[in-house]
């Protein structure tokens, strides 16, 4: 058998019927990786300087002009936003219960795909070693029907079964870190979107209820 340096990448395809299996699952870790932090780059950022103009504008009464100003900026948090200044003429529940809905809508855009690296994390290990067992499984079956070699053929197909078990944690750990680090940051964003929102609600409702009690 040739030695692990020595093998190429078909040949290493060729170790195990789980190599492709695993082959498979990093190019997935890679190709979701690239695309969620493009979206949360284009669609899952917090405008801080929006934020704040926002609730200028609405304590001045310019709702309209405030809505004309989440139009000028992309990303999920000025549609929620905008869709709760359009509601602003609605009762203080309903305004509320829109901008809950594009929070839950928000929020499932931001977690799509965040189950696969959970999932890759947990399963390409145990893959691996299944592979692993599979590899050492057949090292001792060569060596029953070859009656010699000895433990050099037991060892060369055990350095190569071993491969499977290394692609494995190679796969896994990426994609545990890219989970934590997403599931994290979608934490801390829908924390400082429903900060902001019922920042907003108090600002629209709460100068009504005094407008109220001063006529």
């Amino acid at each position: 058998m040739n030695s692990f340096n020595s093998l190429n990448f078909v040949e290493l395809m060729k170790v195990s019927v789980v190599m492709p299996i695993l082959l498979v699952a990093s190019v997935l870790v890679v190709a979701y990786a690239l695309e969620r932090f493009w979206y949360y780059w284009r669609a899952g950022g917090i405008n801080s300087r929006l934020l704040v103009e926002v609730k200028r504008l609405v304590r001045e009464g310019k709702v309209q002009e405030a809505v004309d100003c989440c139009d000028k900026h992309r990303g999920l948090v000025s549609e929620i936003v905008k869709a709760g200044l359009n509601a602003s003429h609605l009762s203080r529940i309903d305004a509320e219960d829109t901008m809950e809905s594009y929070k839950q809508r928000s929020q499932n855009l931001l977690r799509a795909r965040l189950g696969v690296f959970g999932t890759l994390s947990f399963i390409s290990p145990l893959l691996g070693l299944m592979g692993t067992v599979l590899g050492i499984m057949r090292s001792f079956h060569d060596l029953a029907l070859s009656g010699s070699g000895g433990p050099t053929i037991v060892a060369a197909g055990i350095s190569e079964a071993l491969v499977t078990t290394v692609t494995g944690i190679a796969v896994a750990v990426p994609a545990a870190i890219i989970y934590n680090y997403f599931t994290s940051r979608l934490r801390n964003l829908m924390v400082r979107i429903d900060t902001f929102t019922s920042e907003l609600i108090i600002v629209l409702y709460g100068e009504r209820t005094i407008d109220r009690r001063r006529v």
